[in-house]
């Protein structure tokens, strides 16, 4: 037998254990890590003990579905996505609103979108990763956020005159709109208005949704959906916020009980949307900083490959 082979014998169950070890450290000890297809790192987690607090539970169902759990929202979460660094994202499916006109011009059918997160819980809709899209011919999307009376306006306006100009792909205003949004949105609404009392043949029905950005992209037959589009993916910023929303920075968070970055070889960042703060793992490390020692190195594949 090589020498190379020799090593590679030798360190076969040593490389073995360190990736069991690295995919354990993912959760905490005895729970389980995926739903379905879905990863479910800690802090997030299933069942008892499994996760840290309110909104980072998951339910997992028969149906192998996750649904993320005590937000405020009023209806079930359906989870896509959940990262840890280095972006702290949970990627999520929510309602789509839309309204539906008869041959008379009136409202025949219509849905409202309305979200409605805690405002002093660990999500809020991502302004980097989302953007606020309206749908029709003459339709104005206004996005309202905050508590009665100090409400912020998000507006975007697609108009058209002639829905056989419209451009597949094209979301600059006519029969499509875009707009990015403010920080910190947490609960809000999605409604919608007329910029015209005549409503086009081709128009059938108005649509407005936050989406991540570049996931839709725009078709004239979108228009004709007669709302049958539900849902679309957005993402949620989430972080660590323990008290609600006292603006503890890491300096601060550091020095209490609770503190959320466990591993060694890990890193504090305040959160750059609302107050908070998330953790990584040091640069050259790798792995959950949420969990006991969870951050491992990066380079340890290459030293044992090096060595065959």
């Amino acid at each position: 037998m090589g020498s190379s082979s020799m090593w590679m014998t030798l360190l076969l169950p040593a490389l073995l254990a360190v990736a069991m070890s690295a995919e354990a450290l993912t959760v905490r000890p005895g729970c389980v890590d995926r739903c379905g297809n879905v990863s479910i790192p800690y802090p997030f987690g299933i069942g008892k003990d499994c996760f840290r607090g309110d909104g980072f539970e998951i339910s997992c169902g028969k149906d192998s579905v996750p649904l993320l759990l005590g937000t405020g929202q009023n209806m079930d979460m359906r989870v896509l996505n959940l990262s840890l660094s280095p972006y702290p994202v949970a990627r999520v499916m929510l309602p789509v609103a839309w309204q539906c006109f008869n041959s008379a011009g009136n409202t025949s059918s219509s849905v409202e979108a309305v979200i409605n997160l805690k405002p002093d819980g660990v999500h809020r809709i991502s302004r980097d990763h989302n953007e606020l899209v309206v749908l029709g011919c003459n339709t104005l999307g206004l996005l309202a956020s905050g508590p009665p009376g100090n409400q912020l306006f998000t507006a975007c306006l697609a108009f058209a005159n002639d829905p056989s100009n419209l451009e597949d792909g094209a979301c600059w205003g006519v029969g499509c709109c875009s707009v990015d949004l403010p920080m910190g949105l947490t609960n809000n609404m999605v409604v919608m208005g007329s910029a015209s009392e005549t409503k086009l043949d081709g128009c059938p029905c108005d649509y407005a949704f936050i989406v991540d950005k570049g996931y839709y992209k725009f078709h004239k037959a979108d228009l004709n959906m007669n709302g049958s589009q539900t849902s679309m993916p957005l993402s949620l910023d989430w972080a660590i916020r323990d008290n609600g929303s006292l603006p503890w920075t890491c300096a601060d968070a550091a020095t209490r009980p609770g503190y959320a970055c466990k591993s060694v070889h890990s890193d504090c960042v305040n959160s750059n949307n609302g107050p908070g703060y998330t953790c990584n793992c040091t640069k050259g490390y790798e792995g959950n900083a949420y969990v006991d020692n969870g951050c491992t190195g990066k380079n340890h594949w290459q030293f044992y490959l090096t060595l065959s």
